[in-house]
């Protein structure tokens, strides 16, 4: 017996909806028809040794961020410990991208010598001189990725966790799913952490609130 044209096509859109479902593990499984606020809370952060990569480390989610001239400075410098960092709240949108900012600050006091203000300045710190501090803003623009399996070794991880508001975007595509998730670049070896084979460390950093 012949199927009518309208059921022939129902069959084809359910196979392709319902079949061509194991083909798309990474995908949300609940397309959303608008943006979504939701606090990751943050574990770790994580520098190449390089100072090139900010590796952020989510409870689900890593995220991968490339650092400018002056981001790049301070996550070598060796006086980072008097850097305090807060952040905005990050916009994810449907192909993983995210895109937020963050604001340094560096207080002056008698411990900050002549020369550091002066590098600090050179590197686009500006002072606040009424009360004595350094600040600069920037942008952050990188990548989301799942966590997976990945344990972060406790070694790895800083004393308390931090939150960081994510704002992810509505879902565009026409059957409203966002973009394949890929699995996170991040791996544990022997004797550490490596970022595409590149080795990473812990980064100390004070982070405070939205700035």
């Amino acid at each position: 017996m012949k199927l009518k044209k309208p059921l022939i096509l129902l069959v084809a859109l359910s196979f392709l909806i319902f079949g061509g479902a194991c083909f798309t593990p990474m995908l949300y499984d609940k397309p959303m028809d608008k943006s979504h606020t939701f606090i990751e809370e943050v574990s770790s952060f994580l520098i190449t040794k390089e100072g090139n990569k900010l590796i952020v480390i989510g409870k689900e989610h890593h995220y991968i961020f490339e650092s400018n001239e002056t981001l790049k400075f301070i996550l070598q410098w060796s006086e980072r410990k008097r850097v305090k960092a807060s952040f905005s709240s990050f916009n994810i949108k449907t192909d993983q991208s995210l895109l937020g900012s963050y604001h340094l600050r560096v207080h002056v006091d008698e411990n900050l010598t002549p020369e550091t203000k002066a590098l600090l300045i050179t590197k686009g710190f500006t002072e606040n001189t009424a009360i004595k501090i350094l600040n600069y803003h920037g942008k952050l623009q990188g990548e989301r990725y799942l966590a997976d399996k990945v344990k972060i070794p406790v070694s790895m991880q800083l004393n308390e966790k931090y939150n960081i508001n994510m704002i992810e975007e509505a879902s565009v595509s026409a059957l409203g799913v966002a973009k394949r998730i890929l699995l996170t670049p991040v791996a544990v070896v022997a004797d550490g952490m490596v970022l595409a084979g590149m080795p990473i460390i812990l980064l100390v950093i004070m982070v405070g609130g939205i700035p």
